[in-house]
């Protein structure tokens, strides 16, 4: 899609929010740079710009239909819309993308151990592959995840990549129960998210991910 092609969907869908009197999820861009990280396309979009999620997580919030919603809007691939939009789309492949802490023994401090697809919840877990021919080359994880407090205003958020799967790095991986990371489809691995130095035990953090395969994932965790 280019860029003019951008401008008349978002000018689409505004007219759709000025017709229905409401409010409609303008889609999220991201290009991918020569190192592979999806980055936002705001400045492409100048003026226009494009909706990010809210900062603060709001009364009632609901994390399935907010990322159904803003999935449908650009945030995931097309390919992947009928997954998501389909009888088994919320524990099978939105679930699945959903963050959930857990205990980690080793998690250095200032860390979150974040995993996707929490099971106590009925979702299936999130798998992880490397690089290879039968995903075109690009791997199946999450390459950024970006943590902020979640309050109105003014915060630290900080962004951890990760460039790489399985990485033998002890400050990005770890693996639940111990053992091969690369066990059951990758499904056991904790991801280290650095957390903003403003973040306190029982603060709640907006998570903001991209899946290499999947697109992008938003919800609000309590530390």
């Amino acid at each position: 899609m280019d860029r003019e092609d951008l401008r008349q969907r978002r000018e689409f869908l505004k007219g759709l929010a000025v017709a229905a009197g409401g409010v409609v999820l303008l889609p999220y861009v991201s290009a991918c740079s020569s190192n592979g990280r999806a980055e936002t396309a705001a400045a492409e979009a100048g003026a226009e710009g494009v909706s990010d999620p809210p900062l603060a997580k709001p009364s009632g919030w609901d994390p399935i239909a907010y990322n159904r919603t803003r999935g449908n809007a650009g945030a995931i691939p097309d390919s992947y819309l009928p997954d998501i939009n389909g009888q088994d789309g919320v524990n099978m492949h939105l679930g699945k993308h959903l963050p959930y802490i857990v205990e980690a023994n080793g998690a250095p401090a200032g860390y979150l151990p974040l995993m996707w697809g929490d099971p106590a919840k009925g979702y299936v877990r999130h798998p992880n592959a490397p690089k290879s021919e039968a995903n075109n080359y690009e791997g199946h994880w999450y390459n950024w995840i970006r943590v902020r407090k979640a309050v109105e205003g003014d915060a630290e958020e900080l962004e951890s990549e990760f460039t790489e799967w399985p990485a033998d790095d002890p400050m990005k991986y770890l693996v639940l129960g111990g053992g091969d990371l690369t066990a059951d489809s990758g499904k056991n691995t904790i991801y280290l998210v650095e957390m903003p130095k403003d973040v306190q035990s029982g603060d709640t953090v907006r998570i903001w991910a991209h899946c290499l395969t999947h697109g992008e994932y938003v919800d609000f965790l309590t530390v």
